[in-house]
């Protein structure tokens, strides 16, 4: 069977994110003996015409459209896709009417139901893709329709495709790079990503990572996660690597392996990722420099005992100290993603913050004002039940929580700091988020996060 998948993220702030759920459902489509290409619209602005024109001469049997993200999660000037992806669904129709239609990614993952009516597509897979869409494209080859085999799951939508179970091949499958432009992807983006590990076992009050990945840790060979690194360092000269993982560290021994191989392999790369200050150890930090770590992004959300309980958090304010401290002894840039105005958020507990956020001097500060809501999560579960919103009104559309008593504060403080540091970046006011100024820095041949060029 011919597959055309579209890759339909255009979000460039700060970065173009390479497709790499495409690639690892790409290698999956290769491995069962079908074809496939991929549109990617990242690298498009007025897309229509080329899509149909690709559509038309590669022809295929079925179109595989990739939706990453519902909005920008970014209150209180927040963007929504959903006309974006509308617009690509025209396109297919006009351009192939009888070509079936395929919807997966996080976003359609976490409202199936919705984006499926929205888009009038013809069916949607759930969660990972690497066996479910497979099994669904191999029934439609033999049969021309869904084998009565697939799980509809919670919907009971004959259209909706859930796993059963977990991917059994995610650790003998390496992403089909070849399928997007990896060198206009590291030359714009500035890196290259690579997932070691799927699934969270913390319990963050807010997040999708349990419910998209599961709650069980599944990790990939270090050998093979660095031979994957290797291979691009070889193939196209990619020598900077962004991990993925929702939290690189966790577990502790597993990312030390991956340090080990690096540098028992002596490559001479660079790699930034997402991490946690939970158990880490000095002797972590002086491994991570030494296997050539730049940057980190701790996504510890708060630095308030309040903000900290607020989200569930397993650490303590001393961790996130010690991990600042280690990083500037270790020479590793390092920034703190924060979430303000959760449950009850004081004026005090939000100063709090700000000031050991001060104390640590990261490189850069992304702070998000207000929780965006997603049914499932612990938050949105607890404030359904306290007759906050209904379970209804969560949904494509966004809706945050922003805690009331601290609104009209929290607003006019953030943008305060954001005028007065250089390296706070604050996406829902538009602060530091210029497509110009971040090409223009792309375009001096930088590398990594963006915000490793910040500093107080």
């Amino acid at each position: 069977m011919k597959i055309l998948f579209i890759n339909a993220n255009q979000e460039r702030l700060p970065d173009p994110v390479p497709p790499i759920g495409v690639a690892y459902i790409a290698a999956a489509v290769h491995r069962d003996g079908h074809e496939c290409s991929l549109f990617d619209l990242n690298f498009y602005n007025d897309f229509c015409d080329s899509l149909a024109a690709k559509i038309k001469e590669y022809k295929p049997q079925c179109i595989g459209l990739s939706i990453r993200n519902v909005d920008n999660v970014a209150y209180p000037k927040v963007v929504t896709y959903l006309d974006h992806y509308k617009k690509i669904m025209e396109v297919c129709r006009n351009a192939s009417p009888q070509t079936p239609v395929v919807v997966g990614g996080s976003a359609f993952s976490l409202f199936p139901k919705e984006f499926l009516e929205a888009l009038q597509a013809d069916y949607g897979v759930v969660g990972e893709g690497e066996q479910l869409f497979c099994d669904l494209i191999n029934s439609l080859e033999k049969h021309n329709k869904p084998s009565e085999n697939l799980n509809p799951g919670p919907s009971g939508d004959s259209r909706i495709y859930y796993p059963v179970g977990l991917s059994l091949s995610f650790d003998e499958l390496v992403p089909a790079r070849e399928i997007f432009d990896v060198d206009t992807y590291f030359r714009e983006g500035g890196s290259i990503n690579i997932q070691t590990k799927r699934g969270c076992s913390l319990r963050c009050t807010y997040c999708t990572y349990p419910l998209l990945e599961g709650i069980k840790v599944r990790q990939r060979d270090p050998i093979k996660v660095v031979d994957e690194i290797e291979d691009c360092l070889n193939k196209y000269g990619v020598d900077y690597f962004f991990f993925v993982d929702n939290v690189f560290n966790l577990p502790n021994h597993h990312a030390i392996a991956i340090c080990d191989e690096i540098i028992k392999r002596k490559l001479q790369i660079k790699w930034t990722a997402y991490v946690s200050p939970l158990k880490v150890s000095e002797e972590l930090f002086a491994k991570f420099s030494e296997a050539g770590c730049s940057s980190l992004d701790f996504g510890i959300d708060a630095a308030s005992e309040i903000g900290l309980y607020a989200m569930d958090k397993l650490f303590s304010i001393t961790d996130i100290k010690d991990s600042a401290r280690w990083c500037h002894k270790y020479g590793i840039k390092f920034s703190h993603s924060l979430i303000l105005g959760v449950p009850g958020e004081t004026v005090e507990s939000i100063e709090q913050t700000i000031s050991n956020i001060i104390e640590c001097k990261p490189t850069a500060v992304i702070l998000l004002i207000g929780v965006r809501l997603y049914r499932g999560t612990p938050l949105a579960r607890r404030l359904i039940e306290e007759g906050w919103i209904t379970e209804e009104k969560i949904n494509i559309e966004p809706v945050f929580y922003v805690e009331e008593d601290v609104r009209e504060y929290l607003v006019e403080r953030i943008s305060d700091l954001a005028d007065q540091y250089p390296n706070w970046i604050v996406p829902g006011l538009k602060k530091k988020m210029n497509v110009r100024f971040f090409k223009r820095v792309r375009s001096r041949g930088v590398k990594g996060p963006l915000w490793e060029a910040f500093s107080q």
